[in-house]
This record gives C-alpha cells, structure tokens and sequence, in this order.
C-alpha cells in the first residue's frame, strides 16, 4: 500500500508544479489582455443589448471606482481595448447601478423595477428581457430587484463556466509546452517511483510540506517555493530533464545506417509523445484540484496502523486457610506496540 501511495503522491506533486506553472501564466496573461474585463463587458453589453445603456452603465461613479487600465509588460499596452473597466461586479451593484441609470435616461423619480420597464420604448430589447423577469410580481418591488439579481449571477455564472473552458484550453497547450520543455513524461515518472523506494520517500517528504491539517486554513505553495523545493529534493531522485549527453548519444545512433528501424523509432517517440500528452491533460485539471488530491494521499498515508489494544491477564486464584476462594486482581499490560511507520499518528 505505501509503494502505491508513494507512486500517487509522486506523480501529484509533479502534476501540482507544472499546473502551478501554467497556472501563473495564464493569470499574466490574463492581466496584460484584460481577458476578464473583455469578457465581462460582452456579456453585460448582451444582456442590456443597447450601447447607450452601457455606457451609462459603466460611466457610473460607483463602477468607474472599480475600474482600472489593462496592465502593460514593459510599458507596452497589449491588450485591444485601452478604456478602463471592471473585471468583476457584484450582482447588488449591478442592479443598482442599472436601475439607477435607467431612472436617469427616462427621468424618473425613482428605481422601481415596474415603472422602468413601462417607460422603456417598445422595441427595446431591455424592456422585454426586464417584463419577462418581473412577469407575476410586478407589484412586489423587492422581488423585481432579486429577480433582477438572480438574472445577472444566472449570466455570470455562464461566463464564468466559458472562461473556465477557454483558461483550461489554455492550460492544456501550456501544459503541453512544459511537458516537452522539463521532460516531464508520466510513464518514465511512473516507472521510476514504482521501483525507486528513495525516489518515493524524497517525493513524500517534500510533499508532506504542502499537506494541511484538519480544521486549518490552507492555501495553495506560491509557484517560486514549490519550484525551488521540489527542485532541490527531487532533481536527482525524479527523471524530469533532459540527459544531454543520452540526446547527443541517441542522434549519432540515428544517422548510424545500421540503427534500429522505424518500428523501434515509433515506440520509441509513441511513448514519449503518449506521456507528454497525459502530462498537458493533467496540467489542464487545474492547480487546485492537483492541491486538494495532494492533501488527501498526504492525510491518507499519515493515518498510519493503530495500535494493539492492551489485553488482559487471566486471573490466577487460590484457597486461604478457611477453604475460601482468593480471586486475584487482573493485571493488564499496558505496554503498546508502536507502530511501524515513524510517521504514524495512530
């Protein structure tokens, strides 16, 4: 069982680095395209389906407070769109600022829901999307803002779930790029901590420094402290990197013209591009998901064997001088094995 949680825990943690990696840079990426902005605009810039309304939308003070440029690398601007705008609004701030903005276009006193949508034009796709919300309930005032609410979190989360596939597109080529860049191919890892018991308790070591207990507040390791940690223990125990001197070695041998066929060719690059391949799919599950299965194998192993419960004595009796019966106390042992794991928590 240690052997398989060895070899589990092994390939996590390699999964973990690499999707912190790729992780990273997708959020750089992120920030200098304003991808969330951009993103966030189209989607409320449908739902109100009119370019004036969101621009009164979003020239509001209370979103402009929210609203910053798109970060620039080296002072260069790479983003498309160079206007402030916000990258996330709560759905109370929506619904006020909307409804605050519609009063001011149709000069109204107030922000009833009811009375918005009556003075909207005819044609107005707003009109039509805010009348079939408030359908039924048009006379209860804060049920048309929370149906106005639930409509916008509805929206954010589909857009939330499209930039999630779009990032995780993202992090499957980038995973990809770094399987090939370090090496890091799951069969050859795979291999290595199923018949290296050193490599397996490096691996658990290290990993052990990412564990969280129970109850306790836990965080996903910053990208430089999980590279600098797994690179000092495990550089020599994990096969992730190129042998150079194998790469030299192994061209020669190639344009020897007595070097193995195409078939040996083909397996042998069949396994390699196979493991890089299943290394990009794991990358792409995301940062978190490599963290939460990390902890789990962790308090797994940690669980360790319980103790033997202490056993009781026979009681041994005799006869005294009157032909009474002496019933000795039982004596219990109370010494206990400790486990075999030193790690062990029982």
């Amino acid at each position: 069982m240690d052997q398989i949680l060895g070899v589990a825990i092994g390939i996590v943690l390699v999964c973990l680095l690499l999707s912190i990696i790729a992780s990273h840079v997708c959020e750089m990426a992120a920030a200098f395209t304003a991808k969330r902005a951009v993103a966030l605009e189209k989607a409320i810039c449908k739902m109100v389906g009119d370019p004036a309304v969101y621009e009164k939308f979003v020239s509001h003070p209370l979103i402009e407070t929210i609203s910053f440029e798109p970060a620039k690398l080296l002072g260069i601007r790479i983003s498309s769109t160079t206007k402030p705008r916000p990258t996330y609004i709560a759905s109370p701030l929506f619904t006020r600022v909307l409804l605050v903005s519609l009063a001011e276009m149709q000069n109204l006193p107030s922000t009833d829901v009811t009375a918005i949508v009556a003075s909207l034009p005819a044609n107005s796709p707003l009109k039509q999307k805010l009348g079939a919300i408030i359908l039924g309930i048009e006379h209860d005032s804060v049920a048309c803002v929370s149906a106005v609410e639930q409509w916008y979190d509805g929206t954010m989360d589909r857009v939330n779930g499209l930039y999630k596939r779009h990032t995780q597109s993202w992090l499957l080529a980038l995973g990809l790029v770094l399987a090939i860049m370090c090496n890091a191919n799951l069969f050859t890892i795979t291999q290595k901590l199923w018949t290296s018991k050193d490599a397996r308790d490096a691996v658990t070591a290290t990993a052990q420094m990412y564990s969280c207990k129970d109850g306790q507040h836990c965080g996903l390791p910053s990208y430089e402290t999980a590279r600098s940690d797994i690179q000092k223990r495990l550089g020599d125990e994990l096969p992730v990197g190129y042998d150079w001197d194998y790469v030299q070695r192994y061209w020669k041998a190639k344009a020897d013209p007595d070097h193995a066929g195409a078939k040996q060719i083909a397996i042998h690059w069949g396994f390699n591009l196979g493991g890089w391949l299943l290394t990009a799919i794991a990358v792409s599950l995301g940062a978190p998901f490599w963290f939460d299965m990390l902890n789990k194998l962790i308090n797994m192993r940690l669980v360790g064997q319980k103790p033997e419960k202490a056993t009781a004595v026979p009681a041994s009796g005799g006869i005294d001088s009157s032909g009474a019966t002496i019933v000795a106390a039982p004596t219990v042992d109370v010494s206990v094995q400790a486990p075999d794991d030193p790690t062990s928590t029982g």
